[in-house]
């Protein structure tokens, strides 16, 4: 059985595909159904003119028919097609080079009648009726299959090969001696060989957009991926970083800066709210510091209902500014935290904010179906108990002094002393930024 993430991808590429076929069937319903009413309006109208100027009893019947047949095989065609869509069925290969067999044929049907009826059988087999085939021979790159282009080209080679080498006379008849080249059967090898050598060039160019086709779809799976493991709240830079730089999600220690972040009283606040408006305040502040967190290069790692922990340095460090980031982001929530209270745009709300540097274990943890980026580890912890200190502090934003290290020379901040926080045998040095 194949793996979720290729049977995904080839899902989508039959769907593109088939969308692809949509496409050129609706283009050769287009062209028989305009063809058709064209002719039909010339014999209606210009038959006899049009009969003294080629010289023969046009069979009009005869090609208005196949035009019409063509016409309809092709409606019905594009209703199959849209219904394989609509019910996300495959589109099987097999019938489609039976597809391809039955439209391929039209044009030497028509030369085929041509020859028969005309005085002068050279003329229409090497008339521009024959280039019909080309359009099919092009169009067959919609196909994206190197075989349906080539068995294309193969059709219109074989049956002209045909048509000219047994349907017409080996020598000018009296009179003809200026067809006399045409006689030779050269101009009938050369326009076969051109179909044949067109339907190999149509096959390459449909391989190679297949492969652009597959390329692209790879690439959105592996975007889809990184979105569905770091979830929806990492910035477009991010994931297009991942995305360049094919960033190894497997365990690994990486020095990172971890910030949480909780709203204060919001136990209380929401006791006499209803679901709704609680909801509207959380996203009212989250939409505000997601987009701070993004902007300073950092991802949001976990919702925690009324706060979120985010991480900066991880899966991408910012070459050694991911400390800083964090910092820089948090003094801007505070500020946009003080803004939307003074607007009024929120209740009056409080944050508390903890950061902390150091080592951590990061990676996948998860299943096939959901994995999720994760951070583990004592500098985590540290984090989170440095965020619950802003009580017994009365502040917003402490740091440790490993964060303060990387910003002391362009910030200031308030020393406290010492803290034992639970967990850890040294004291911790805490400074509260502002």
């Amino acid at each position: 059985m194949l793996p979720k993430h290729f049977e995904t991808l080839s899902n989508t590429l039959e769907k593109e595909i088939l969308a692809s076929e949509q496409i050129r069937s609706k283009i050769l319903l287009a062209v028989f159904a305009f063809a058709g009413i064209s002719w039909t309006i010339l014999f209606l109208f210009l038959e006899k003119e049009f009969n003294a100027s080629t010289g023969i009893a046009f069979p009009f019947e005869v090609l208005i028919g196949t035009l019409t047949f063509g016409t309809i095989y092709e409606f019905v065609f594009l209703k199959l097609l849209n219904y394989l869509k609509k019910k996300g069925f495959k589109l099987p290969l097999l019938p489609r080079f039976g597809n391809a067999l039955i439209e391929t044929s039209l044009p030497g049907v028509i030369l085929f009648i041509l020859i028969q009826k005309h005085s002068h059988p050279v003329v229409p087999l090497n008339s521009p009726i024959s280039n019909l085939y080309l359009i099919f021979i092009i169009l067959s790159v919609l196909r994206m299959e190197f075989g349906l282009s080539f068995f294309t080209g193969a059709i219109a080679a074989v049956q002209y090969l045909i048509t000219g080498l047994f349907f017409v006379p080996d020598s000018p008849l009296e009179g003809e001696s200026a067809y006399g080249f045409f006689y030779s059967k050269i101009p009938t090898y050369m326009r076969s060989g051109l179909f044949l050598a067109s339907g190999i060039v149509a096959g390459l160019v449909g391989v190679r957009l297949k492969k652009i086709l597959k390329n692209s779809v790879e690439r959105l799976e592996e975007r889809n991926e990184i979105l569905g493991m770091f979830g929806q709240y990492v910035s477009p830079s991010v994931v297009d970083k991942l995305m360049s730089q094919k960033t190894d999600t497997a365990s690994e220690n990486k020095d990172v800066c971890v910030m949480f972040l909780d709203i204060r009283n919001f136990t209380k606040f929401s006791e006499d709210k209803s679901p709704s408006e609680v909801i509207t305040y959380l996203n009212t502040l989250f939409e505000d510091m997601i987009e701070i967190v993004n902007k300073h290069n950092g991802i949001i790692n976990k919702f925690l209902g009324d706060g979120f922990m985010a991480v900066f340095g991880a899966p991408l460090s910012d070459d050694g500014k991911d400390a800083k980031n964090a910092v820089s982001a948090a003094l801007e929530i505070q500020k946009k935290v003080i803004e939307m209270n003074l607007s009024g745009k929120i209740p009056e709300t409080k944050i508390g904010i903890g950061l902390h540097f150091g080592e951590a274990m990061t990676g996948s943890v998860g299943s096939s179906q959901r994995k999720e980026y994760t951070i583990i580890g004592d500098t985590v912890n540290l984090a989170s108990r440095v965020e619950q200190l802003n009580k017994d502090f009365g502040s917003e934003i402490l740091a440790t002094d490993t964060v303060y290290e990387h910003v002391k020379h362009f910030l200031e901040a308030e020393s406290l002393p010492p803290v034992k926080v639970k967990g850890r045998e040294k004291e911790v040095l805490i400074y509260k930024l502002t």
